[in-house]
């Protein structure tokens, strides 16, 4: 017995030393990409228009600028006081030709009975026959020019043409607008943020680069986006490019914000968040001096870790070293 309680004692300081062995790490380098700030603005990803393709007045006003709408939205109503006239003759004209064929029809029918009986002249029969192809016709037209009439009053109905958010309205409801005058401009809300960026940056713009995005008129707050498109012109000296941004991104069009753009890769040391502690405003490390481990200081690049809850040290260690987590 006396020679068991050693070897359990033995094994238990082995056990209680393990924790402690795997929570030591060596430094290494690893290639990090360096990010410059640089002021872009939020423009849309697509706009477009809302026109009138009548001569008349805005009987009906539906939106507002900010309102969002959905796609095929009625936004407007532009009437032309001279269809519905038409239509109305239209109507009266086509009710006349319908009563005339019902009369030729029945008069037709009692002739050819009573030409079946000799009682009747053919040519008499056959000029009926002929009066009532030509009613046919008229009704045809009629109905024809009722049909283009009633579509061109349909086109007094402004729609929306995208889910979309209106940024513009160019008439009030009695407006006289002409054939081609804008209505109302949108910005579509699809999820796509177009980004208008300084020239200087761009051989570091590419598709597929992910950067932060920062709303500095909305408390600082930070978001990633992913460029999806970047376009192959200039516009007043500015790289255009689309991004998606997760869960939306809230913003005005026009709106300021800081991008950090990708400048180049460097070599640099990370450090778990977990393995440095702060006392009296100096980041400490431990670290293998020997056989044992020491409190050593070290500066860091930032007082924030990254997203992958790591802090980059300037100076204080070197790769190699071997640093514990403290307790």
């Amino acid at each position: 017995m006396a020679a068991t309680k050693p070897l359990l004692l033995s094994v238990a300081l082995a056990t209680l030393s393990l924790p402690a062995f795997a929570q030591v790490i060596t430094v290494e380098e690893t290639v990090v990409m360096d990010y410059r700030p640089a002021v872009a603005r939020i423009e849309a990803a697509d706009s477009a228009t809302a026109r009138s393709r009548l001569q008349g007045v805005v009987s009906r006003l539906t939106i507002d600028e900010g309102d969002v709408v959905d796609a095929g939205a009625v936004v407007a109503i532009v009437t032309d006081a001279t269809i519905a006239p038409n239509l109305a003759a239209l109507a009266s004209r086509i009710q006349g030709l319908e009563a005339q064929i019902r009369q030729s029809e029945e008069d037709l029918t009692r002739n050819e009975a009573l030409f079946a009986q000799g009682f009747f002249p053919k040519a008499r029969l056959d000029e009926q026959r002929t009066n009532l192809d030509v009613l046919k016709r008229n009704l045809s037209s009629a109905q024809s020019e009722r049909n283009a009439l009633s579509a061109r009053q349909a086109e007094g109905r402004i729609l929306s043409p995208a889910n979309a958010k209106v940024t513009g309205v160019n008439v009030v409801e009695g407006s006289v607008v002409s054939p081609g005058e804008v209505i109302a401009t949108f910005a579509t809300v699809s999820g796509v943020v177009r980004l208008s960026l300084p020239e200087r940056h761009a051989a570091q713009i590419t598709e597929g680069e992910t950067f932060a995005l920062r709303l500095p008129t909305r408390g600082g707050d930070v978001r990633t986006a992913t460029i999806i498109k970047v376009y192959p012109e200039l516009r007043n000296g500015a790289i255009i490019a689309d991004a998606t941004v997760p869960g939306g991104l809230d913003a005005l069009v026009g709106e300021r914000v800081d991008v950090l753009a990708p400048v180049g890769e460097r070599r640099a040391i990370l450090v778990p968040r977990d393995y440095v502690s702060t006392r009296y405003g100096v980041d400490f490390v431990r670290v293998q001096v020997g056989d044992r481990f020491v409190d050593a200081p070290i500066a860091l690049a930032a007082p924030l870790a990254d997203t992958e809850g790591k802090y980059e040290v300037l100076t204080g260690l070197k790769p190699g070293d071997k640093i514990e987590k403290p307790e």
